[in-house]
């Protein structure tokens, strides 16, 4: 098998994913597709534990650490409170660059009020470029109830925010005089800090959307952009769905460096949205909920069972939604 840069494709990862020693009775959450953390169960509490590398881009790696990590706890219904990070450095970094980086930590920490309980730091042989791997830990009382709950047919999506909020700050960044020439020098500073404004975090939206009565489950969608993470979030669920392509609000105002570098922003890694399963009869209190806490919301499909597929409805055409490579990749 031809493997391309980025996840592992779905069939080969459950292949792999077998391998792995059974699960103990504690263990509500384990390794699986589509799943943003682990859950364990303890006596009063339930302790939520995620891992995730920053890969595609060096700049602020320190800041996208942490966020990337914390969100995948607060989709499980936690807020991240302790945090590890590995830090593997080229020989010809120098000594003010690491700095840097853990002051990008120390200052999102600060800004999350998350503690930093330990890691990793070496120079490395035969890398080119740093490359930084975070595990987030958050904890979620007994008496919250468990999340994710029974996500069923005819259930609604919702967007939250727009996409690919990373992959816009990504490509800015990256290739900033093509952008330039394209949006010009203001809306490219605007579109380079689109990883703080409006931000890839949805740390703060995911924690207060987990506690709303109507809540099923939430996705973090990343690698793969919103397509790969609607795939995933099915997959995690168990479930079919319809989406509409129409609904879906993507970043305005990039549309021509996309075509540029022929790059489809539905499958350009999205972290800064965020993707939430509501039980159907709660949609008018839940844009009531959002409305009232400030948070962009859209509706975008409705949830089937399994067997039913999964579809993107666009035009009059009914598209097959698969898991999907990032378009990111071609910038590079």
């Amino acid at each position: 098998m031809d493997l391309n840069e980025g996840k592992l494709p779905p069939d080969l990862l459950k292949k792999i994913l077998k391998i792995l020693p059974p699960l103990k009775k504690e263990v509500k959450v384990g390794p699986q597709i589509g799943g943003d953390a682990g859950i364990i169960e303890l006596e009063n509490f339930y302790l939520i534990v995620s891992q995730d590398p920053i890969t595609f881009t060096e700049k602020e790696i320190g800041y996208y650490g942490v966020i990337v990590n914390g969100n995948d706890v607060s989709v499980m219904g936690a807020k991240p409170t302790y945090f590890l990070f590995t830090l593997f450095l080229p020989k010809n970094i120098n000594e003010n660059r690491i700095e840097e980086i853990f002051k990008e930590v120390k200052k999102t920490c600060k800004k999350f009020d998350i503690i930093v309980v330990g890691g990793h730091t070496e120079i490395t042989p035969n890398i080119d470029r740093v490359i930084f791997s975070g595990t987030m830990i958050g904890i979620r009382k007994k008496e919250k109830g468990f999340f994710p709950k029974k996500v069923s047919k005819n259930d609604l999506l919702f967007l939250i925010k727009e996409v690919p909020i990373e992959g816009v700050s990504i490509i800015a960044k990256e290739k900033s005089e093509i952008v330039k020439n394209f949006v010009g020098e203001k809306k490219l500073k605007m579109f380079s800090n689109f990883n703080k404004k409006p931000g890839i975090s949805i740390i703060e939206e995911a924690n207060l959307i987990s506690d709303f009565e109507g809540t099923l489950a939430m996705h973090d969608p990343t690698e793969g952009g919103i397509i790969n993470g609607i795939w995933e979030f099915c997959e995690f669920l168990n479930k079919g769905i319809i989406v509409f392509k129409d609904k879906i609000n993507v970043v305005k105002g990039f549309e021509k460096v996309f075509n540029y570098f022929n790059i489809d922003p539905l499958k350009t890694i999205s972290s800064g949205s965020l993707l939430v399963a509501i039980k159907n009869g709660y949609e008018e209190k839940f844009y009531e909920f959002c409305k009232k806490n400030k948070i962009s919301v859209k509706f975008i499909g409705i949830f089937k069972h399994k067997k039913e597929g999964r579809y993107m409805i666009e035009d009059k055409n009914k598209l097959e939604i698969l898991p999907s490579q990032d378009d990111i990749s071609k910038i590079f």
